[in-house]
């Protein structure tokens, strides 16, 4: 039987320490509560849903908010 060795162990995922002021934390919980998850794993969906936003739907944080970004094309007249 082949010894195991640490890189042939399933990685866990990254860990980031995130501080909530109170107000946060409690509409995380909140949240967390009506979709009964733990709120680590509602952070984590949050998160990914605003990336999937800002990659695939034209969404940019401006402000510290999701906003939709759309350009439109701006007819310009000869003189």
């Amino acid at each position: 039987m082949r010894d195991l060795v640490t890189n042939d162990l399933p990685r866990k995922d990254e860990r980031i320490s995130v501080p909530f002021d109170a107000e946060t934390y409690e509409r995380l919980e909140q949240m967390a509560d009506q979709e009964e998850r733990p709120i680590a794993r509602q952070v984590t969906l949050l998160v990914k849903a605003a990336l999937e936003l800002i990659n695939d739907q034209g969404f940019r944080l401006v402000e510290g908010k999701l906003k939709k970004v759309s350009f439109e094309e701006l007819e310009i007249k000869d003189k």
